[in-house]
């Protein structure tokens, strides 16, 4: 196989070149929804605009189940590479991608014929309801094209390789954008032809995807990736270690919305200060979200190599990068946010809402490193072949303290403040949970001292 630097190059370089185009690819995903709204909200109205926001929750669960036994299926895979089993590598590859084709099409039948009790459930309004409709059943036709992407990108990620998945993800973008002007703005199709751009444009990045699996330099020309393959081992292998990510990825924006929902009773200047807030946080959620897969990379390889020391020091490394990057933009926010918000209102809306938003980061910055070494620290425990123990954890710390705070102890105050200060104290407890936790299955899995 070839050399592979995460497992032999220098530990913080290999870990900054590989979370790079992570967080970039994340980025281009950002701006590339920002675009298609600015696309769609012009040339097809607030009906159109309206259509694909009231339902864009809904498709989440499918994509997050999905995404989740993808991630099960990285970590398998990433192991096997860093191993050099070739003879594993290439069944659990085959069946990995077999099983999000069967999964993808099951998903996109359902989604298709269940389209009008999904609006019915969602209480979709009767003036958008036409073209909601249009657009889901569209949207759950190609579903099966997004699922397969995510798990053909992932298994090059499970390889080391970040930077071509960034290329296809580019490449993707660009054709969406192009397709929403012709089919929305020049054919005037409105929802559908947003639908349709979507889908074309995830069936040409499957296609590219599983070219680039083809000619994997580590096969060796062997694995066959268009032939539909299983192996009941290597799918018993992935849900049991990708159910509990695939879990933890639906039950998480649950809680949030349950949050969001106490956010709502606070008042309109408080819900826009917010929302202003979550938007200059992006670049912090970017950088910490994208470290947790990397560092599931890196370990999940080296523990297969059988470099456990590597495994230990990679991770507090990581974790140290998260925390650097982090704390830099945290401190940006804490003296700069009174001048980049007002970017993000209107200028008579300003002297309301932005000592709410300097007063709301002011609170939170000095924090967002907990949430950093949470992310970091969860990727790693999941490299190990753990995602149990990172998933209760997540839903203890985080989803339920938050919910937990939101019911008992926000009603004895009912302000703004209290809802922040229960999201800090879910990073803090998350921060430290996974801290020790790592810890405890890092001597358990590499059978050191630590």
């Amino acid at each position: 196989m070839k050399k592979n630097d995460l497992i032999y190059g220098n530990i913080g370089k290999a870990i900054l070149l590989f979370v790079l185009p992570l967080i970039a690819g994340s980025l281009i995903q950002q701006l590339y929804v920002t675009v298609d709204a600015i696309i769609v909200g012009r040339f097809a109205g607030k009906v159109g605009l309206a259509a694909i926001d009231s339902v864009n929750t809904l498709f989440k669960f499918p994509i997050n189940f999905m995404n989740g036994l993808a991630s099960g299926a990285t970590i398998i895979i990433s192991k096997y590479v860093g191993a050099k089993d070739k003879e594993n590598l290439h069944c659990s590859i085959r069946t990995a991608l077999t099983v999000a084709m069967v999964l993808g099409v099951i998903s996109s039948i359902a989604g298709v014929l269940l389209s009008p009790w999904f609006l019915k459930v969602m209480r979709v309004p009767a003036d958008i309801h036409g073209a909601t409709l249009t657009y889901c059943r569209i949207y759950f036709g190609g579903l099966w094209s997004l699922i397969l992407y995510n798990m053909a990108a992932g298994i090059l990620r499970a390889f080391g390789d970040s930077k071509r998945p960034l290329y296809v993800l580019i490449l993707s973008s660009l054709i969406n954008v192009v397709g929403d002007f012709l089919l929305v703005g020049v054919f005037g199709m409105g929802v559908a032809g947003a639908a349709i751009a979507t889908i074309f444009a995830q069936i040409v990045s499957v296609i590219i995807t599983f070219k680039l699996l083809a000619r994997l330099e580590h096969a060796g020309g062997q694995i066959h990736v268009w032939h539909l393959h299983f192996c009941a081992e290597h799918m018993s292998m992935m849900i049991k270690i990708g159910f509990p990510l695939a879990l933890q990825s639906m039950l998480f924006p649950v809680a949030n919305s349950i949050v969001q929902a106490s956010v709502n009773t606070m008042g309109t200047d408080s819900i826009a200060a917010w929302s202003i807030c979550d938007k200059l946080s992006m670049l912090i959620w970017l950088v910490a979200d994208s470290m947790g897969p990397a560092m599931t990379t890196y370990v999940a390889q080296n523990l297969g190599a059988g470099k456990y020391e590597r495994v230990k020091k990679g991770a507090f490394i990581g974790t140290g990068i998260s925390i650097i990057a982090v704390g830099f933009l945290s401190v940006i926010l804490f003296t700069a946010s009174g001048l980049i918000g007002p970017w993000f209102i209107d200028k008579k809306d300003a002297v309301e809402l932005i000592p709410l938003v300097v007063r709301y980061m002011r609170m939170m910055a000095p924090f967002y490193f907990f949430y950093a070494v949470a992310e970091a620290l969860s990727g790693a425990c999941c490299g190990l072949g753990e995602t149990l123990s990172p998933m209760i954890t997540t839903l203890v710390s985080i989803c339920l303290l938050r919910v937990c705070g939101i019911w008992f102890v926000l009603p004895a105050f009912e302000t703004m403040e209290c809802i922040i200060w229960i999201y800090i104290a879910s990073w803090i407890a998350a921060g430290v949970a996974f801290f020790f936790l790592f810890l405890q299955r890092s001597r358990e899995k590499l059978q050191v001292v630590s």
